[in-house]
């Protein structure tokens, strides 16, 4: 194989067609991405906490362990609620669905999922990772840290506004 085909993008190889590549789109408002995603962290890292207490509660059954494992419990699960519905606020800005949550819908043949975990973890932890997730639903990847198109200035500030369309029937005085 050369070095130039391992750049090519995949090939359907039955009907001879390149698959489309398409860029990462962005977000409008990430504010409800970047919250759900801190939230879940927190419960991971709580998810984490009992499991640690629990093995050092089988490994020195005392009664400070046992309080620290139900604490550590309580707090997973306090966590999981809050996440649980700020991860619910959360909508694909196309197809308007919830890409942190799985709601037993079909997923999109381009959605990609981590195997032990369903797709809203695998895209929780692509954000954690990349800043980048893919909709689970229509399938169209987004990135957090692309600006949004209507947020973008182009040229240079001083000539904005001063280049206008004119219809045929308007002068410029």
């Amino acid at each position: 194989m050369s070095a130039d085909a391992s750049c090519e993008p995949a090939r359907n190889v039955s009907s001879g067609k390149r698959e489309p590549v398409t860029r990462a789109r962005s977000v409008p408002h990430r504010q409800g991405y970047v919250r759900a995603v801190i939230l879940s962290s927190i419960h991971y890292f709580g998810i984490l906490a009992t499991v640690t207490s629990l093995v050092l509660f089988f490994m020195h059954p005392t009664p400070l362990a046992t309080k620290v494992f139900i604490l550590c419990l309580g707090f997973s699960i306090v966590t999981w609620i809050f996440a649980f519905f700020k991860r619910r606020h959360t909508h694909c800005p196309l197809c308007k669905g919830t890409p942190l949550v799985n709601t037993g819908a079909l997923a999109h043949k381009k959605a990609k999922r981590l195997f032990p975990l369903n797709h809203g973890v695998t895209a929780i932890l692509s954000i954690i990772a990349t800043q980048k997730f893919r909709c689970m639903y229509c399938g169209t990847e987004f990135d957090l840290l692309k600006t949004p198109s209507h947020l973008l200035t182009y040229g240079d500030g001083k000539y904005q506004g001063e280049y206008t369309s004119y219809t045929s029937d308007e002068k410029k005085p």
